[in-house]
């Protein structure tokens, strides 16, 4: 009978010994595994800043390098327009020069003064004191060209604003006397005893100054300015 009832205890606790040591095995192995993961982890992250930062810093310098060579482009680029700009403007002035005047032959004939016009104090014109209360000054230059003309069948005398007969002694107007045309205020313009001959009396928007120009027409040339006053007032406000 004892023999009997040892032998059930001594397999119960062969079997409590069995499930320990199963137990101390497995919870090894996880702690093991747990360790191992952990390593793991702490070398994708570590390592992987270290990596990024290296990744980077090339990255970075090929964005610059990039850059650089745009920037050196745009230089090049903004050079050659530069170039082209000047071939363009060698070609306008060649192609007024065909004309039978030109705006160099009113830089030529004259200078510009404080006020921002040009004035007519140019060692090609000849200045004199004025012959009537209201002149202050005549000038004539013996250098002034007509300023040519798109007329095509003969001259075609107009006093409409926007004829080109107009226009015409527009220009002439400004070239006699160096104000631009857009600063010009055109108080008279009528003939003097025929077509081919105009007196106009204009003044400067900047300095106020009036001034009163003779032109006449040149057959297939355009107007021509013959003499400029400078009044002491506008005589025709």
């Amino acid at each position: 009978m004892a023999n009997d009832y040892n032998h059930p205890n001594r397999s119960r606790s062969l079997q409590r010994a069995k499930r320990r040591k199963t137990n101390i095995i497995l919870n090894s192995l996880i702690v093991i595994v747990i360790l191992l993961i952990v390593i793991v982890a702490c070398t994708i992250f570590l390592g992987g800043g270290k990596n990024d930062n290296k990744n980077t810093a090339p990255a970075n310098t090929t964005h610059t390098q990039d850059k650089t060579k745009n920037t050196s482009k745009n230089e090049k680029d903004n050079q050659n327009n530069g170039n082209n700009d000047n071939s363009t403007g060698t070609v306008n002035d060649n192609n007024d020069q065909s004309g039978n005047a030109t705006d160099d032959n009113q830089s030529d004939n004259s200078s510009t003064n404080e006020n921002g016009d040009t004035s007519l104090n140019n060692s090609d014109v000849v200045a004199n004191e004025g012959n009537d209360g209201n002149v202050k000054k005549t000038y004539v230059n013996p250098n002034w060209k007509p300023v040519g003309t798109s007329q095509t069948g003969g001259h075609q005398y107009s006093s409409d604003s926007n004829s080109t007969d107009w226009k015409e002694k527009e220009k002439a107007l400004s070239y006699a006397t160096g104000i631009p045309t857009d600063q010009i205020t055109i108080w008279y313009m009528s003939r003097s005893g025929s077509d081919s001959s105009v007196i106009g009396t204009i003044t400067s928007k900047k300095n106020k100054k009036a001034y009163r120009v003779y032109l006449e027409w040149v057959d297939g040339q355009g107007w021509k300015p013959s003499k400029v006053e400078e009044l002491e007032h506008n005589d025709r406000q």
